[in-house]
């Protein structure tokens, strides 16, 4: 009998979505609800070390005590999903907070198209003669002398479709050059005159979500926009998380997860391209594809190992790529499209960076720019156009809405926009106008920034004894209670409330970003009053609140008129180098002449660093605009 019961599958059904799922004994709530393809907020990967998969299963099942859920949420059933084991049927109700919804994606980037255009393929309509008994030369070698070009390669998969096409045509075709990696060769040939149509792909492949335009090759204008989450999300917030999943044997999981992610896209974008268009186009008309991501995510899209990128020296395998074919990746596009990958400077500084950088036109310019690209990762980047230094700090995922219990991802229900008023009770935006379920990274810094000049929190972040009912002592020390349960979502069992150990994360976080910036500009022997401008890449930092990311002490203290966003560079970047030779060739120029500082061994970087778990720092002269505490009133919108 017991053996019996160990073979039996459990049904594990999921509220709201109603999904059931059959799996076999010991399995985690979280594996579950892999398999049933419901997204629950994993950020470490299911190693237990974050908190944010909470969920109230009703059923058999067995889970230990975790200090991440309060002794409230515990008194409700609220346990953690990847620490909770299947003994039989269940019902689960996925907390909303856990469950990942429809996500603030930036899907615009700030950049002028490349004039002239000059993508690596085009199109030529040719006119053929029709095979006779007298003229029976083979259809490739009738291609070349129609072209006037003799010898031009033409890949397996492109030269399979060449008698149908030319016949389909009644001889007269539309053939697709390539000049890729200068070698020029046909990657497709069409019956009749289709030269009025070029369309190529340019994809930002980001550790949370994925962005990619359908972009007109001929004009160089953007016809589709489709974003999603990266499907890995749930296998690990961070980067980290996400290379341990892969050398515990999940790197073929985590390729699959990136490549569907994209395939999905551009099915949404063949689908809209086509209505828009008026007309019927299928993923075989992507004869071009452009990629930016971070040196992590395209390895895993590419397959190829990341070990050797998560331990000192963190060694990538490869820099440039090169153009690879669309047929090696599973790409949904014409399989003998190629698809170039903007070159990674470093283990932790990606190709998105580098796309930044030429999305930024700070390469062009005489005058010192410093780049700021926030996310799990922080990218810095200072120079001009004779040279550039960047770096990585590990910002950690304090601004996803992970290390903090009251964060949570930019998506509907997050207070993205909070002020604290004089009675220390607090008005919020929500996004997607719905009752508040958490607050996502823009809601925490204006929070911060909010409890320090209301004296809430002292300069170390420290929450004070002001002896209101909002002030209370909890297990990590004192909280402020942000909004009370009766006022929050569906499903809420506590307040939202923010602690002294969410604070302590979020002033290392800031500190890091703050303490990376002064750490190149000392190396390079360079003045905060030198920068002539500050560039803020990235969706988090395009939704920020500079005054208050300044008052903290995250973003250095200069005129805000100094600063400029242009919103996703990486996609901008992708779509420039899919337009234009010029661009092409900028962008390795851009490579050649950065170089890249390792701050996770640079004991100037502790030191900055330091100095700045303080608000706004250790020397407020630092910061001669910020306000002083219980002073903001000036600050105000």
């Amino acid at each position: 009998m017991e053996g019996a019961e160990s073979d039996r599958a459990f049904v594990v059904r999921f509220a709201p979505d109603g999904r059931s799922v059959s799996v076999r004994p010991r399995t985690t709530i979280l594996e579950a609800s892999r398999e049933a393809g419901i997204s629950i907020d994993a950020v470490c990967g299911g190693e237990g070390k974050c908190g944010r998969c909470k969920v109230k299963p009703q059923g058999r099942y067995s889970a230990p005590k975790s200090s991440f859920v309060s002794a409230e949420e515990a008194a409700a059933g609220i346990v953690l999903a990847c620490e909770a084991i299947v003994e039989g049927d269940l019902t689960v109700e996925v907390l909303p907070r856990s469950l990942v919804g429809r996500h603030q994606i930036l899907t615009k980037s700030i950049e002028d198209i490349p004039r002239p255009l000059s993508p690596w393929v085009r199109k030529e309509y040719l006119r053929l003669p029709k095979a006779t008994i007298w003229d029976n030369v083979a259809d490739l070698e009738r291609l070349w002398r129609g072209l006037g070009i003799g010898g031009l390669p033409m890949p397996l998969e492109a030269l399979r479709g060449l008698p149908n096409a030319i016949r389909t045509g009644n001889w007269q075709v539309t053939i697709t050059l390539s000049n890729a990696d200068s070698l020029d060769e046909i990657t497709r040939v069409e019956p009749g005159d289709k030269s009025a149509e070029l369309l190529g792909i340019a994809v930002d492949i980001g550790t949370t979500t994925v962005v990619a335009d359908l972009v007109d090759l001929l004009d160089g204008t953007v016809i589709a926009t489709a974003s999603d989450y990266n499907h890995q999300v749930s296998r690990g917030e961070d980067v980290i998380a996400r290379m341990m999943f892969s050398e515990e044997g999940g790197a073929e999981e985590l390729m699959t997860l990136v490549r569907e992610t994209i395939n999905g896209l551009i099915e949404r974008l063949v689908h809209e391209g086509s209505r828009r268009l008026g007309g019927s186009i299928t993923d075989q008309d992507i004869v071009s594809v452009s990629i930016a991501g971070n040196t992590i995510m395209t390895h895993f899209y590419a397959g190829l190992p990341t070990k050797h990128l998560r331990l000192e020296p963190y060694v990538p395998v490869a820099y440039h790529t090169g153009y690879l074919k669309a047929s090696e990746l599973n790409l949904k596009a014409n399989s003998a499209a190629r698809v170039l990958f903007s070159p990674s400077r470093a283990g932790y500084v990606g190709g998105d960076v580098i796309a930044d950088v030429l999305s930024s036109g700070m390469h062009l310019s005489s005058k010192l720019t410093l780049l700021i690209d926030v996310g799990t990762n922080g990218e810095i980047v200072l120079g001009r156009k004779d040279w550039m230094v960047s770096c990585s700090c590990s910002a950690g995922p304090a601004f996803e809405g992970g290390e903090v219990s009251c964060g949570m991802r930019a998506m509907d229900g997050a207070i993205d926009k909070i002020r604290v008023d004089e009675d220390l009770s607090t008005t919020y935006h929500v996004l997607g106008e719905k009752a508040p379920v958490g607050i996502c990274g823009s809601g925490l810094i204006d929070l911060v920034a909010e409890m320090y000049c209301r004296g809430i929190i002292d300069r170390k972040a420290r929450i004070q004894d002001l002896r209101i009912d909002r002030i209370r002592t909890s297990e990590s020390g004192r909280e402020y209670v942000v909004e009370w349960k009766d006022r929050l979502g569906a499903g809420a069992v506590s307040d939202l409330a923010i602690n002294d150990a969410d604070l302590q994360n979020l002033l290392r976080t800031k500190a890091a970003i703050y303490g990376a910036c002064s750490t190149l500009l000392r190396k390079m022997g360079e003045n905060l009053s030198a920068v002539s401008s500050i560039v803020i890449a990235g969706g988090f930092g395009y939704h920020l609140d500079i005054a208050r990311a300044i008052m903290i002490g995250m973003f250095p203290d200069v005129p805000q008129e100094k600063y400029r966003y242009i919103g996703n560079g990486s996609l901008g970047g992708a779509r420039m180098a899919l337009l234009s030779a010029k661009k092409r060739k900028e962008m390795n120029e851009i490579f050649n002449k950065m170089t890249y500082l390792e701050l996770s061994v640079d004991n100037d970087f502790y030191s900055e660093f330091s100095s700045s778990l303080f608000i706004p720092h250790t020397d407020i002269g630092k910061f001669p605009s910020a306000p002083l505490e219980r002073a903001c009133e000036g600050a105000k919108d």
